[in-house]
């Protein structure tokens, strides 16, 4: 009996802590610093580089699908962390269809939050330099611009907010 409880105990702690990963690690030596961007912005389709980021500031780069669920509910997350995020540039990169990522953009109503920046990713080129496999994938970046953890799945913007510190 006793081991029978271990072995579900085990499970359950399995199953929670691949459920947040922090993938640092895999990324470390291949991203120390922001590599080179070159999206179209959403609502207006204007060209976003490197060039857009300010100094001294950390980045976010966030890459989600608007159908999904975890997506959904990290950038709910972000919204309600206005506050606490609006020194931090935030911009959440997608190969979906540019109108699927505009009705998202719309219906989160995330033009309040000047500081997050939706992307294009129509050729799929950023998207394809990090070799993502799960969304939302997430990477933090220092005001340095030095990559300062990686995270997939939703990972909640307290975990943000301590990689940045």
């Amino acid at each position: 009996m006793k081991n029978i409880l271990f072995l579900l105990l085990l499970a359950a702690t399995t199953l929670q802590l691949t459920a947040q990963k922090d993938t640092t690690d895999n990324y470390v030596k291949k991203f120390l610093s922001i590599p080179a961007i070159k999206l179209n912005i959403v609502p207006d389709s204007l060209e976003y580089t490197n060039e857009h980021l300010k100094k001294g500031n950390p980045f976010v780069l966030v890459f989600f699908n608007p159908d999904c669920d975890h997506c959904q509910k990290e950038t709910k997350e972000l919204l309600a962390y206005k506050e606490e995020l609006k020194a931090i540039q935030i911009l959440m990169v997608s190969s979906a269809p540019y109108s699927e990522i505009k009705d998202f953009y719309k219906s989160f109503g995330l033009s309040s939050m000047p500081n997050i920046k939706l992307g294009h990713d129509a050729k799929y080129k950023l998207s394809a330099i990090y070799k993502l496999s799960t969304f939302p994938s997430i990477f933090v970046y220092d005001q340095n611009g030095n990559l300062a953890k990686a995270f997939t799945g939703n990972i909640g913007v307290p975990a943000i907010l301590d990689a940045v510190k």
